[in-house]
């Protein structure tokens, strides 16, 4: 939900015919990234891959340099961009600016260079909302396809109508996919950013939208990566989620209670719609991060739960802060290097874990402790956090006692745990678990904060 930017939104012109895309691929080939239709996870390297990932941004492109650096250094696989936010763009509508698509070129690169993903986003509600509502960030008067900047647009939401201004915007989108879509990294295309904040917008009109929209995308990408749109924090207009125009759908949790809010959400929609969800932004607060939950001396912890918690939800991403990836500069304050690898210990606890046909599981825990768990015939992860230690002080006290009971089909054979520290992701003990009754009952060792383990069969 949060939004913030120092440069105008510039788009597009009715769709005409593009030269095909012709030059040689970026110097930095990586696999092309697929998400199969039945698939919850994106598969790389020939097995399903939970992605962690965060959402850079910036005004000049050494500013994404460290941020980047970060995140490979994390163990994250995946960057999620506005590409209107940072750069104003001078060329008429329909028309892409040579010089704010080359210094996109040259961040899309960079991130390819450190082993990056990058999930482009096309279009930001801030940029088509007026303000009418009392969002505190609106600029709608800065859009060069706003009439009042001389542009075919009478209103925001004329973009998502079948006006000059939607075919503008559309012309735009087809040339910026087709200079792009020849790059291997880009993971999918996301249309739009919270299209219910766009000022006067409304479902049928979103769905309309984005079935013309993902039309061009698939028509120009010769790759056929996936196409997704979003809303504002867990919102849902189930024809848009439900729509063939969205591959897969995204949540935007911000609470207090991050680790609950994803793994709740997240749940909601895959039992829901049956997609693959992302989780495109989250964050304690979507307010200003000054003064709010999110510069809390402890809030690191509920950061921390909220990652552990996403790669157990049944998301297909995790991380993805929001104020403290980047846009904390606008700001003018400093979360982003208390986070700088907030990623690195599930990181390594998924490293080379298969997601195929892990799902979500029914867990029924001790009262001390609160958690999920995902979980298949032959592989269970889970992360459990001591229901004591939450917002907004997120106390650390010690769990001496709890316990676990994890639905699996009996095989006459224990179960294997592996236990493992959150504050690191390493393994740090092991044991068995009894089975009987349809479930495996597991004895969490003393531990403070929080625990996660891997149980195999």
């Amino acid at each position: 939900m949060a939004w913030v930017i120092p440069g105008d939104a510039m788009l597009p012109l009715a769709l005409l015919a593009l030269p095909p895309v012709s030059g040689p691929l970026p110097a930095s080939e990586m696999e092309v990234a697929s998400l199969r239709p039945g698939d919850r996870y994106v598969r790389l390297g020939g097995q399903s891959t939970f992605l962690l990932g965060r959402n850079p941004t910036g005004w000049e492109v050494g500013q994404f340099v460290p941020l980047l650096q970060w995140a490979h250094d994390s163990g994250e696989r995946f960057v999620r961009i506005h590409v209107t936010v940072g750069w104003s763009m001078e060329a008429p509508p329909g028309e892409v600016d040579e010089r704010w698509a080359e210094q996109w070129d040259q961040v899309l690169d960079t991130a390819a260079a450190q082993g990056l993903y990058v999930l482009p986003v096309f279009g930001v509600w801030g940029q088509w909302n007026d303000g009418a509502r009392g969002e505190p960030w609106h600029y709608w008067d800065r859009n060069r396809f706003s009439a009042v900047r001389g542009g075919p647009a009478k209103a925001p939401n004329d973009l998502l109508r079948d006006t000059e201004c939607r075919r503008l915007w559309l012309r735009w989108l087809q040339a910026v996919t087709a200079r792009w879509s020849r790059r291997t990294y880009i993971l999918g295309w996301e249309v739009f950013s919270e299209l219910d904040l766009v000022t006067g917008a409304s479902e049928a009109e979103a769905v309309d939208f984005m079935q013309h929209a993902s039309q061009v995308i698939r028509a120009t990408d010769p790759l056929a990566r996936p196409i997704t749109a979003s809303l504002s924090g867990t919102n849902d207009w189930p024809a848009l989620s439900a729509s063939d125009a969205l591959d897969f759908t995204e949540v935007h949790p911000y609470a207090a209670d991050l680790s609950g809010e994803i793994i709740s959400s997240v749940r909601a929609r895959l039992k829901r719609y049956g997609k693959p969800v992302l989780i495109g932004e989250c964050g304690l607060s979507a307010g200003p991060p000054a003064g709010s939950i999110a510069s809390a001396p402890r809030a690191h912890v509920g950061l921390n739960h909220a990652i552990w918690a996403a790669a157990v939800s049944g998301a297909m991403n995790g991380r993805m802060l929001w104020w403290e990836d980047g846009y904390d500069q606008y700001e003018r304050v400093d979360l982003r290097t208390p986070s700088r690898n907030a990623s690195l210990p599930v990181a390594r606890f998924v490293q080379g874990v298969d997601f195929a046909g892990l799902e979500p599981l029914d867990v029924q825990c001790s009262r001390e402790i609160t958690g999920a768990a995902l979980g298949s015939d032959r592989l269970v992860l889970a992360w459990f956090r001591d229901t004591r230690c939450a917002a907004p002080d997120w106390p650390t006290r010690r769990v001496a006692i709890a316990e676990v009971r994890l639905p699996l089909p009996e095989d006459g054979a224990p179960a294997r745990v592996e236990y493992h520290d959150t504050r690191t992701g390493e393994a740090v003990g092991t044991a068995t678990a009894p089975h009987g009754a349809g479930r495996v009952v597991v004895s969490l060792p003393p531990f403070e904060d929080s625990i996660a383990l891997k149980l195999s069969r």
